[in-house]
């Protein structure tokens, strides 16, 4: 009888293979879209088309995601899935630009899983950080990708591979090109399922665009950024589970380890989706990616907000209902981070990266935060800000006020926050009280009327609290007023 193993793999360089981007297309999403599309397909397809390259049952395959993936495979299998896996990794390092690298590392099934998943991990960490002291002398096959990338190969892929990314029902592979993956072609081709649970073989991939003015095609940057409402502008959202890994590295099965891959990804595969149906959102915003923790959306920046808020509230309900199945579990909370783009003609792959940067300053501190408009908040303050940019708008709209206002409001942030290099987060103490207050009163000014006087004394208190002897300035209210002056953007 065979010994069992397990083969996990994984592909590193993701953040920066997303975020680079040809400056010949900086009007242009779909070069991003082909290589998020790609990312998403890679670490499914792979694992699928090795097991059928060996002529084994598809149910060997464990867990997979955007990223890596886990097969249980018999001994005698490993040196030929090696061999697979060196042909795939060569051509992922070329079409990438060398900017990603596909490692793997085996174990037998001994003893329990924890110990058997700290020896891969060990492996692959290994290999991560210093691929030439694990080459067992194969050194030129490292070297291989970066002399022989071709610059115009890669620039093309992607982009061609997003062309079929709306109407393609299939997903293929062929072994001449092991990392090229394929629409409705190839030597092996699986379905692209639009739900989870669906009993078949396929690979769960919905897609959600908000489509140009022929329904065809995804809309161009300048064209969603018009959709806004206020200002046009356009923007990427990305968010991350606080503290999944840990809890992967904490089960004490691989049962469990499987069972908590597939309820995270189905989640965000299956809500996501959900969501960006909806009226508000179906034609503001397209899915980038959806990871087995993490997922990427672009559109419109005032639907940003709300989805973002959307998802979180679902994601907590969702924790909540799988406590009882997980009663340890760890990751409880996710974090997201929004970027706007500068202008509508700014490259769809700089701002995704900014939003990745704003991200991980949402998770530098305590988790479970959203960084918007260069603040980080707590969920439950963003209400608050919500609340703020609604008054804002009552007072523009409904009592004529000028928009520029919002901007005088915005300098005694500016100056506060500026002055004192408050860390995120946190409220900002005022020396001067009274002239705070008389500053922020001028710039609001009384009027005539009980609802008007309602309105800026509602204003006044989402800036900096009741308490008018010790006030604070709130980064909700700060917030509250990028919120307010982008929504105002085409008020006259």
């Amino acid at each position: 009888m065979s010994l069992q193993v397990f083969l996990q793999a994984q592909i590193s360089g993701i953040e920066e293979f997303l975020a680079a981007q040809s400056a010949e297309r900086k009007d242009d999403v779909a070069d991003l879209m082909g290589r998020c599309a790609w990312q998403t397909l890679a670490c499914e397809v792979l694992p699928r088309a090795l097991l059928a390259e060996l002529k084994l049952s598809p149910m060997l395959l464990g867990s997979s995601s955007s990223e890596q993936f886990l097969l249980v495979l018999a001994e005698e299998d490993v040196p030929r899935a090696n061999e697979f896996l060196t042909r795939a990794a060569q051509e992922i390092a070329k079409i990438s630009g060398n900017t990603l690298r596909l490692v793997w590392a085996s174990t037998e099934n001994l003893g329990a899983w924890p110990v058997a998943r700290k020896r891969l991990d060990d492996e692959l960490l290994a290999k991560t950080v210093a691929p030439l002291a694990t080459s067992a002398g194969d050194v030129a096959s490292i070297f291989a990708p970066f002399l022989s990338a071709a610059p115009e190969t890669r620039d093309s892929y992607f982009e061609t591979f997003a062309e079929g990314l709306p109407i393609a029902r299939k997903v293929g592979w062929s072994s001449e090109h092991p990392a090229r993956l394929v629409w409705d072609s190839g030597v092996y081709s699986w379905t692209l399922k639009e739900q989870a649970g669906v009993e078949d073989e396929g690979i769960l991939f919905p897609r959600r665009f908000a489509l140009d003015e022929n329904g065809s095609h995804p809309s161009p940057l300048r064209e969603l950024a018009k959709r806004g409402n206020g200002a046009h502008k356009w923007g990427v959202l990305r968010g991350d589970v606080d503290h999944f890994d840990v809890q992967l590295r904490r089960v004490n099965s691989i049962e469990e380890h499987i069972h908590l891959s597939v309820l995270f990804k189905d989640f965000f595969a299956g809500e996501l989706s959900l969501l960006c149906t909806l009226p508000d959102f179906w034609r503001k915003v397209s899915i980038l990616y959806r990871g087995g923790e993490d997922f990427a959306v672009i559109g419109t920046w005032d639907a940003l907000v709300p989805l973002a808020r959307e998802l979180q509230r679902l994601f907590e309900k969702f924790v909540e209902q799988n406590t009882v199945m997980f009663p340890n579990l760890e990751a409880r909370s996710i974090s997201m981070g929004m970027a706007i783009a500068p202008d509508a003609a700014s490259p769809a792959g700089a701002v995704f990266q900014d939003a990745g940067v704003q991200l991980q300053a949402a998770k530098a501190g305590e988790v479970g935060g959203f960084r918007l408009f260069g603040r980080t908040l707590e969920w439950k303050r963003l209400a608050d800000a919500e609340e703020l940019k609604s008054s804002l708008m009552r007072l523009v709209r409904d009592f004529r006020f000028s928009p520029d206002y919002v901007q005088d409001l915005a300098s005694v942030y500016r100056e506060s926050f500026s002055a004192r290099g408050q860390r995120r987060g946190k409220a900002v103490k005022i020396d001067k009280p009274w002239r705070t207050f008389m500053r922020l009163s001028t710039v609001v000014p009384q009027g005539r009327g009980k609802e008007l006087n309602n309105v800026r004394n509602a204003v006044i208190t989402n800036l900096v609290g009741k308490k008018t002897a010790g006030l604070k300035l709130r980064p909700s209210g700060r917030v509250g007023l990028e919120w307010a002056r982008l929504a105002a953007g085409n008020e006259k």
